[in-house]
């Protein structure tokens, strides 16, 4: 686990911190952002620059993720002889970006506004990889996705202890709410005393630098 108040790694099994000795017992009596804050050292908590720097990099690797299942499905349709969702999704695209009329892999024109083979492509690229991706890696051993390793970075529950998957699936639909909030739900890390987004507010998670 990570200290809450230093940020460092630690035994989970003891009960002060091998960095700063804080003791972990007083610290499950409360939750962690209820302490005074001049006991915080709030230069530990990861802020919005580096977190953005993360996020550029979970970025990169969730395109690569992305293109993997994009292949995968098409080997899958291939052997099973269906047509490829994906496929049709970027065929429909062209077409609609050419004012052309849209058709299936059998050649049949769709009307629908939004074609369900893209409805099926937004769905899986857009919502479930990224929340498996962000809900597993934030709930496995390293605390982090792969962006927020890269910038030395943990996210714990309010106590300090490693999140559970359905905590990391609750901080993820938190991360769409607030990119539907014309990205404030992120802005406001700036401006928050434990440097937390809407989406850690709602999941109650913090973000520490290791």
């Amino acid at each position: 686990m990570y200290c809450p108040r230093c940020g460092k790694e630690t035994e989970q099994s003891g009960n002060f911190c091998q960095s700063c000795g804080i003791s972990f017992k007083d610290l499950t009596r409360r939750p962690f952002t209820k302490k005074r804050t001049g006991t915080i050292k709030t230069e530990s908590f990861s802020g919005l620059s580096g977190r953005f720097l993360g996020g550029l990099i979970d970025l990169f690797f969730l395109i690569l993720f992305d293109l993997m299942v994009a292949a995968a499905m098409g080997i899958i349709s291939w052997l099973l002889s269906r047509p490829d969702p994906v496929s049709e999704s970027v065929r429909m695209l062209y077409q609609y970006y050419y004012h052309q009329p849209r058709t299936n892999a059998a050649g049949q024109v769709v009307n629908a506004v939004i074609p369900p083979q893209i409805l099926l492509s937004a769905l899986i690229f857009l919502i479930i990889v990224p929340w498996i991706y962000s809900a597993y890696l934030e709930s496995s051993r390293n605390q982090a996705t792969l962006g927020k390793m890269a910038i030395r970075a943990a996210v714990t529950d309010l106590q300090g202890n490693r999140i559970t998957f359905a905590r990391g699936s609750l901080r993820f639909f938190g991360k769409v709410l607030s990119v539907l909030t014309i990205f404030i739900g992120f802005i406001i890390i700036a401006f928050t005393a434990y440097k937390q987004g809407l989406h850690d507010k709602i999941a109650g998670t913090l973000v520490f630098r290791q």
